[in-house]
């Protein structure tokens, strides 16, 4: 899980734009998904965040997105890094500072946390969120991408490693 709206180095949750910080996102969520792949190589790895756009990049334009058509439509190389997540056409509530009372409206925070607490592993960043989902999975692999203040823990590129793999065969 991503928290990319958490109010560190100039992002404030009230006023928040994945534009105008998508250096910045793309960096974290880059490193997020590298930090899940460390954990369980060469398994499908669901991405969530507060921030549609994050999960849209991370499926449509990210290097980890391209990969994966090399691998399957292309043929390229076997190995994969697959990522996978709900519908994300609509942005997720944030308990806390939703303007919204209807439990439904809250149907996408449940269907992630439900999601990440039935996986074998859970990559985190700052907030809670998400390391309630590593507590529901069992907590035993369990990782934090970022650390509290916003600093990155800074894992290996999952794609780098994924390519030694292959050159070594």
């Amino acid at each position: 899980h991503l928290r990319v709206k958490y109010p560190v180095k100039g992002i404030k949750e009230n006023d928040f734009s994945f534009q105008k910080h998508k250096s910045q996102i793309t960096s974290w969520a880059t490193n997020a998904v590298n930090c899940a792949a460390e954990l369980h190589p060469n398994s499908t790895i669901y991405v969530s965040s507060d921030n549609n756009d994050t999960v849209g990049y991370l499926l449509e334009e990210s290097h980890f997105a391209q990969h994966y058509i090399d691998a399957t439509q292309h043929k390229k190389h076997p190995l994969v890094v697959k990522l996978v997540a709900r519908d994300y056409s609509t942005e997720n509530e944030h308990v806390a500072f939703s303007q919204t009372t209807e439990v439904d409206g809250f149907m996408n925070v449940f269907e992630d946390l439900f999601i990440m607490g039935l996986g074998k592993c859970v990559a985190h960043g700052v907030g809670g969120y998400g390391r309630l989902a590593a507590a529901l999975c069992g907590g035993e692999c369990v990782t934090a991408h970022r650390k509290h203040g916003g600093n990155l823990n800074v894992c290996s590129d999952a794609l780098k490693d994924i390519q030694r793999k292959i050159d070594k065969r």
